[in-house]
């Protein structure tokens, strides 16, 4: 058996609990500013919004370019604004304030693992190489700064920067390339079978779940992040 000498990981739900609800973000700032919006009616003019814009969004993240993306977010912003029939100087404080709860000390929206960092500090004393290879925006590198992970990875891949994203083997073939490492002595770690089990599996890598709820961890699958260290160098 080849022994790992490279491992994976994916961001949401695997290194950083997530509970991203845009309509639901939007309207909370805009209540805590005092904006008069109702609800309903203000969470689906969002959803709308956001849905007609995912494209021009996608092709945003191409850029690699985060003012791109920031511009992209506040003309959502300002287009919605307009849809509740206010008026434009609400702007700049419901961009101040959804900045603030998605990536402030306080985030709402983000939270990393106990059991992810105790795990990366042992796996770089181990020597081994890591690497992030996510299903997310641009802002999955800001996300792993903002806990003081980025230092622990020798490369970062979020699915819409790259234009490819999980189960696709490419995103994975991608990441490998710039870890100059083979399938074979790769272990990647996520939270969906579909686009961490099999995907990573399908490209040759080996690959193992991460599910908190689990009272143990099993053959296959992982309760606590840190049970991984006893799984390698090798992981059947």
């Amino acid at each position: 058996m080849t022994e790992v000498r490279v491992v994976t990981f994916d961001c949401a739900q695997t290194l950083v609990h997530v509970d991203w609800n845009p309509p639901r973000l939007a309207v909370d700032s805009a209540e805590a500013i005092g904006m008069p919006v109702d609800r309903l009616e203000a969470a689906s003019q969002y959803h709308r919004l956001l849905t007609a814009g995912w494209d021009d969004f996608r092709r945003a993240n191409l850029s690699r370019d985060s003012a791109v993306t920031d511009a992209h977010w506040r003309q959502l912003t300002e287009d919605w604004v307009t849809a509740l029939g206010l008026g434009r100087e609400w702007v700049e404080p419901l961009v101040t304030e959804a900045e603030e709860r998605l990536f402030g000390p306080g985030s709402e929206v983000f939270r990393v693992y106990d059991d992810v960092g105790p795990t990366l500090d042992a796996l770089r004393e181990r020597g081994y190489r890591l690497g992030v290879v996510s299903n997310w925006d641009l802002s999955l590198h800001r996300v792993l700064a903002m806990f003081g992970l980025t230092e622990y990875f020798d490369t970062v891949t979020a699915s819409l920067e790259e234009g490819v994203e999980k189960p696709d083997r490419e995103i994975f073939d991608l990441t490998l390339r710039r870890l100059r490492a083979e399938p074979a002595e790769t272990l990647h770690v996520g939270d969906n079978p579909v686009d961490d089990l099999q995907g990573a599996r399908a490209a040759g890598l080996k690959a193992l779940l991460i599910d908190r709820n689990q009272p143990q961890t099993g053959r296959l699958v992982l309760a606590d992040l840190r049970d991984l260290l006893e799984r390698l160098p090798g992981v059947a």
